[in-house]
């Protein structure tokens, strides 16, 4: 009977340990399968440069721009997604975890819109495709909403806007990579 009482002293403590937690385990739960889906997909994004390789294909700069995009992206968003928890550690106070987290994705997101832009803009001339054109716009929209939980307008700043944020970008980096996957796994002509 003895250990069950200790089981239960045990459960307890770690029970209260959490009470004053930041983020919640709703929160936490999704968020860290964000990061585990963000890095899978990068993953396999680099499984797929290799199965170019193996096919006989060279990496173009074209190639070259694309995997850095599904590599950096879904590094990317893995990292962000750990951001919050990283801050609920370091015991840094509510009114300011969802802020700093969202400042520090919608300065990198913003970063990578414009790394991205140019990058695009570097190897493929000419006009954008509307389908690339609507990514940019609701990347835009999706990164404004970041940049007002920092300012918590119109609402407190919260996992919301955040989490809504890092899906969209993985999203759109997996859109990306299933409309250009037959860029990597086409045979070279000869």
């Amino acid at each position: 009977m003895a250990v069950p009482a200790l089981r239960l002293d045990c459960g307890s403590r770690q029970a209260h340990a959490h009470v004053g937690a930041i983020v919640t385990s709703a929160e936490s739960n999704f968020l860290f399968s964000l990061a585990a889906l963000s890095l899978s997909f990068a993953g396999f994004s680099a499984v797929v440069v290799t199965l170019r390789g193996a096919l006989g294909g060279e990496i173009s700069e074209r190639h070259l721009r694309l995997v850095r995009l599904y590599i950096e992206g879904g590094l990317l968003v893995t990292a962000l997604a750990l951001v919050p928890a990283l801050l609920d550690l370091l015991h840094v106070p509510a009114s300011v975890n969802w802020p700093v987290s969202s400042a520090v994705a919608a300065s990198i997101l913003t970063v990578l819109l414009l790394s991205q832009f140019r990058r695009r803009r570097a190897i493929e001339a000419g006009r954008f495709p509307a389908w690339v054109v609507i990514v940019y716009a609701i990347s835009l929209v999706a990164v404004t909403g970041l940049w007002l939980n920092v300012a918590g307008i119109p609402f407190s700043p919260s996992v919301g806007p955040y989490a809504v944020a890092l899906t969209w970008a993985l999203c759109v980096f997996g859109f990306i990579f299933v409309r250009t996957i037959d860029i990597f796994l086409s045979r070279p002509q000869t």
